[in-house]
């Protein structure tokens, strides 16, 4: 049991290691930029105080977005969705398949729920014993539901989901920005060094490196968040883009897709001021969303997708990494 325990904690500290060199790369760069290339490197006065006050614009608004994005931690299921203790105790005792289901569906009727498991049953979630929502998956990382679960980001150690998606994208943004701004800028010095017009073998490695870098995370980011772009106009989360959602009448893959316009405001909300900012401004509570035959009054059009599976293991995220998640439909 202690064991097992020092295990966990090892793990959860194996996490961290993503997010560290992620602040040990960003660390460095600054210091390249600000020390090596503005104050080594620029001898124009006006073009050192332009460059170091749009850097220090796009970076702050980068490690904001970068905190809260890594702090926020994301959203559980209200009470009203875990059985009670007499519906659990009910539920438990029953040892058919088809008793179980039948519980489940009867309590689910006063639940806001629409989604079912490939089979039809009710999703419900054996680790944290609830009822899940619309959109809500259980991450085996975070030992935990978590309310629309886009993935788990190993390169931030949380789940993206409804408490956090706006801040991710704002993350995606700032740091595609900070890398352009950073070879906007350099590229011109970047040839000179190249060249060999420079000598200084401190400055011109830090300014090579910082050009090379910032270029293959700008790459990076761009293809990532032009993804996310996709699937934020479309309404998906990247599980429902690996796996369509299934429904009663079976599985829809645009059942969320209420429109461009309606679906950016789900995500960034109605106040246009709060849009460039990490503050949490998106509608809703996460526990249910609009669907798309409700809001044009017409019958769900079925669209043939591979069914959700109940499994617990490692799925690759859009980051080109092995994201962990457990989906138990």
């Amino acid at each position: 049991m202690l064991l097992s325990a020092c295990l966990r904690r090892c793990a959860r500290l194996l996490y961290w290691i993503p997010v560290t060199i992620i602040i040990m790369v960003v660390m460095w760069s600054y210091y390249a930029y600000v020390v090596h290339f503005c104050w080594i490197l620029l001898t124009c006065a006006t073009q050192r105080v332009v460059f170091l006050c749009l850097f220090h614009v796009c970076f702050g608004m980068f490690l904001w977005s970068f905190w809260k994005t890594l702090s926020t931690p994301p959203s559980s299921p209200s009470v009203e969705f875990q059985l009670s203790s007499s519906d659990s105790m009910l539920y438990e005792q029953e040892m058919g398949g088809l008793e179980k289901s039948q519980i489940l569906l009867e309590i689910s009727q006063k639940l806001p729920v629409h989604t079912r498991t490939a089979t039809g049953a009710i999703r419900f979630c054996h680790h944290c014993q609830l009822i899940k929502p619309d959109r809500c998956h259980h991450c085996s990382v975070c030992q935990m539901c978590v309310l629309k679960m886009d993935h788990h980001c190993p390169w931030l150690n949380n789940c993206i989901g409804f408490s956090n998606y706006k801040f991710f994208m704002l993350f995606l943004l700032y740091s595609l920005l900070y890398c352009l701004l950073i070879v906007s800028t350099v590229t011109p010095t970047f040839i000179e060094l190249w060249l060999g017009k420079l000598f200084d073998s401190c400055v011109k490695l830090h300014v090579l490196f910082l050009t090379l870098v910032s270029a293959m995370f700008a790459v990076t980011l761009c293809f990532l968040l032009f993804f996310h772009i996709w699937l934020l106009t479309s309404n998906k989360t990247t599980l429902e883009w690996l796996s369509v959602p299934f429904f009663v009448d079976g599985p829809a893959s645009e059942a969320f897709d209420v429109g461009v316009r309606a679906n950016f405001l789900q995500v960034f909300g109605k106040k246009k001021s709060l849009w460039p900012f990490p503050v949490f401004s998106s509608e809703g509570d996460g526990h249910s969303f609009p669907l798309r035959w409700q809001m044009s009054s017409h019958s769900p059009s079925l669209m043939n997708g591979n069914g959700h599976c109940a499994v617990e293991g490692s799925v690759v995220s859009p980051e080109g990494v092995s994201a962990t998640i457990a989906v138990d439909d």
